[in-house]
């Protein structure tokens, strides 16, 4: 998942907030003298016995929904099919893109007063953006129950502001040809065995900053920074100016020993392919989600309110047969979410921290 730099993110935030002071995304609640829900922020909070059948008779007029998302691959027409087996009434429009993209994209369309996605799927920082900027609402979900709390943001009522449906997590991954058994490490401090030294490799994207980010979450802000500078100094790790996923392919190939910047879907595709990879968790676990949200003017309402029960529902087993985590799956680690419980600005401070550190201590 692509992460915006700095100077992006804080030009598409001032955007998102400018429309926020100007009255935002969200119309204004409206009511109907049968009480049933009639816009699409009504609708999104919507718990009646009833919902279901509702949805879908909104959906069979609607005939369509307009999904923005950062997901890749054969995994997007695949969800989109997948539905469309289940509603074969609503056709899905999907706008592929980066976070850059997708919310400059919104963000634009908002201020023009027009509303054209109807569920999005993006980072949990340009989820909050979106929120903060009134352009997509809370609602409910019953597949969100099955959700660990962790990677929902909880909103009144019973509703949520976004949900993961998808969870990558970064740890350890190593050429179980060149990396010895015992010198495996269990915890973070065992990244300082001798037997590693030069044996490491970091990505220096996003992925590298948010295992920095992880090592200071589990040791504490001064520990931390004396760590990362012991380990910088002693370890001698290389840096890799790549994905995580590309690092974990010279991994594979035998060019780098092992990394901790690497993607445990990643390594068990790689296992599946034969090549002699393995992956150790380092609690706690640094974990990237995709978070859905909803549109608070969205002109397809009930069809996009299906989908997001099928993201998070029926769709969670085809994410996984895809090689993604669905959020719903327990781990036996513990996960890490960077984002969880902060503001945009809050979020953007961290990656941007993370990031200083990271070129200061790992040139």
């Amino acid at each position: 998942m692509q992460s915006l730099n700095v100077s992006s993110r804080l030009a598409i935030a001032a955007g998102v907030l400018l429309l926020a002071a100007c009255g935002g995304g969200a119309a204004p609640a409206q009511t109907s003298t049968s009480g049933a829900p009639t816009s699409p922020e009504q609708l999104a909070a919507y718990q009646g016995a009833d919902r279901q059948q509702l949805l879908e008779a909104g959906a069979r007029k609607e005939g369509t929904l307009t999904w923005y998302t950062t997901l890749a691959g054969p995994i997007v027409d695949s969800l989109a099919n997948d539905f469309k087996g289940k509603y074969p009434y609503v056709k899905v429009d999907i706008y592929r893109a980066d976070e850059s993209a997708i919310l400059t994209r919104a963000t634009q369309e908002a201020q023009a007063g027009k509303s054209v996605f109807d569920v999005v799927e993006i980072t949990p920082t340009a989820s909050l953006l979106l929120a903060e900027g009134k352009l997509v609402t809370p609602f409910y979900s019953a597949s969100a129950a099955k959700l660990p709390d962790n990677v929902k943001a909880p909103a009144a009522n019973g509703l949520i502001a976004s949900a993961a449906d998808r969870v990558s997590y970064i740890s350890f991954g190593y050429n179980t040809k060149l990396v010895r058994a015992d010198a495996v490490p269990k915890t973070v401090d065992d990244l300082m065995n001798p037997a590693l030294s030069g044996k490491l490799t970091l990505a220096g994207t996003s992925t590298g900053y948010r295992w920095l980010g992880a090592v200071l979450h589990s040791m504490g802000e001064d520990k931390g920074k004396k760590w990362l500078s012991d380990f910088a100094s002693k370890q001698k790790p290389a840096v890799q100016q790549v994905s995580g996923k590309a690092v974990l392919d010279l991994v594979a190939k035998g060019e780098v020993p092992a990394s901790p910047t690497i993607f445990l879907d990643h390594v068990d595709q790689a296992k599946e392919a034969g090549q002699p990879t393995e992956w150790v968790p380092l609690d706690p676990v640094v974990a990237n989600t995709g978070t859905v949200s909803f549109d608070a003017k969205a002109p397809h309402p009930n069809a996009g309110l299906l989908y997001l029960d099928y993201l998070l529902g029926d769709g969670q087993q085809l994410l996984k047969k895809e090689h993604y985590f669905p959020a719903t799956e327990k781990v036996p680690f513990n996960v890490w979410v960077p984002e969880q419980g902060k503001t945009a600005e809050q979020a953007e401070k961290q990656d941007k921290d993370w990031a200083d550190l990271f070129k200061a201590d790992f040139r």
